[in-house]
């Protein structure tokens, strides 16, 4: 049954979800566009099957890095008018020549490297645009529109898959510089002025937890490396039935249960995923090879989704530029390629003959147990998003990581539930009660019910008292 979320009893519906600003979504057709220009195209694509998508990935890779080391000096992206046009015309370009290509297939190697450089540098500058749009959103409302433009990548992917060629290569030309423009909207229209990251030095990086991701996406790309190529519409990292299922899920939590489980009590999900994609599946002999790779990748799926969620609350509460830590993450992507490279060498023909696939399989279950290790002996649910990973808190702090440290005092000391604590943050960040609705997706009066609840396990009466005694614990 549906979770209600407010006062009088009304369940969420989809009338409330169409009330959102969905120019958020826009990222969803970024997602569409690769999964039909390199992941699995269904048309013709000459320049980037003869580059390879090896080649573009190690490209959106160097400018990733390139546009996390200069930071810096290009904080805030989202408001350098430039970007949009250039992203539009890069990622334009890039399906330009693959159609250029099929007119006149000599043509394809003199624009293999320009179509790839362009492919990859505006890739990385639209992914790193939304990451760093969505990272001045509260963590529910990331959850939720990363959740629907997975869902409605998919779907827009299987829609456009139907199109004539010429149809679908006019889409590819324009889905970017719509996702652009959506972008620019959301960004412009959508987020207040105190939410907008600023320029900053601090370098607070998340090493654990990369290292974590990378670990995932190397047992990911190695366990799912052959099954893909039999079930491309399955299994993969862009617009397929595993991604599909995979955003539904996250949609159902955070829609109808976030409010009585807090999104990290799904923590644990990707480990426990790959643990039965790799050994207990397989054991069993449940569905072979095709469910064993879809758990796996729903797992993926699932961490990816807690990557995003992770390093939009760090850059939001402790002032990190979401460039630099999204730019680090999308150079990981390169770690999958060790794992098919792996897959290749223990296929059963490689270095070690037959017995090549079993020693693969015991190395994968090791590296999960390891992974394991490092996400589960932490107090992640207990803790606000992000700190488990970063190890002691650096000596300085700015105002907003101040406020932040002083709120999980009062909470624990009060007894607040997280959703109530969420409620006392952003109502001590100066957020009226509709404010604090909008941020966490609930209805005014639920806010409302969350407030009183705070005051009264407080002994307080007035905002402002909460104001004083938040004070009273710096």
């Amino acid at each position: 049954m549906a979770h209600s979320d407010n006062d009088d009893g009304r369940p969420r519906t989809i009338g409330r979800l169409l009330d959102m600003p969905l120019a958020f979504l826009g990222f969803a057709l970024w997602r569409a566009w690769v999964s039909l220009t390199y992941a699995n195209p269904t048309i013709p694509m000459p320049v980037n099957t003869l580059a390879g998508q090896i080649s573009y990935d190690v490209v959106l890779a160097i400018c990733a890095i390139a546009i996390a080391l200069l930071s810096r000096r290009i904080t805030p992206l989202a408001a350098k008018r430039a970007v949009y046009p250039a992203i539009t015309v890069l990622l334009a370009f890039s399906v330009a020549a693959n159609i250029i290509a099929v007119a006149s297939p000599e043509m394809a190697n003199a624009l293999a490297l320009p179509a790839t450089v362009a492919g990859g540098a505006g890739s990385a500058l639209l992914i790193l645009l939304w990451c760093e749009i969505y990272s001045c959103l509260a963590a529910p409302r990331v959850a939720l529109y990363y959740a629907l433009a997975i869902i409605g990548g998919v779907v827009l992917t299987f829609v456009l898959q139907g199109f004539r060629d010429d149809y679908l290569y006019g889409a590819l030309v324009v889905l970017p510089g719509l996702s652009a423009a959506l972008a620019y909207r959301s960004y412009q229209r959508y987020i207040p002025a105190e939410d907008r990251p600023t320029a900053t030095s601090r370098r607070l990086i998340p090493w654990k937890f990369f290292l974590i991701l990378a670990l995932f996406e190397l047992v990911a790309s190695y366990s799912s490396a052959h099954i893909r190529e039999a079930y491309p519409s399955l299994i993969g990292s862009h617009s397929t039935w595993t991604t599909l299922v995979g955003g539904l899920v996250l949609f159902a939590w955070v829609w109808w249960f976030s409010n009585r489980l807090p999104l990290s009590a799904i923590y644990r999900a990707p480990a426990i995923l790959l643990c039965c994609g790799l050994l207990i599946v397989p054991l069993f002999g449940i569905g072979g090879g095709v469910a064993g790779s879809f758990c796996t990748a729903l797992g993926v799926m699932l961490f990816n989704a807690l990557v995003l969620l992770f390093l939009c609350d760090i850059s939001k509460r402790f002032g990190v530029s979401a460039l630099l830590l999204f730019g680090i993450e999308e150079a990981l992507l390169l770690v999958g390629w060790v794992g098919k490279g792996a897959a290749v060498a223990l296929d059963g023909q490689g270095w070690f003959g037959a017995s090549g696939p079993a020693i693969g399989a015991v190395a994968a279950v090791a590296v999960i147990t390891a992974v394991t290790a490092l996400v589960l002996n932490r107090r992640e649910i207990d803790e606000r998003w992000g700190i488990a990973f970063m190890g002691k808190r650096p000596p300085e702090e700015n105002e907003r990581t101040r406020l932040a440290r002083r709120c999980a005092a009062v909470a624990e000391q009060g007894r607040l539930t997280p959703r109530e604590r969420e409620v006392m943050e952003l109502l001590a960040q100066g957020k009226s009660l509709s404010g604090v609705a909008g941020e966490l997706i609930i209805a005014e009066g639920t806010a409302k019910a969350h407030t009183r609840h705070i005051y009264e396990k407080l002994g307080i009466n007035t905002r402002q008292e909460l104001l004083d005694l938040l004070l009273a614990e710096a």
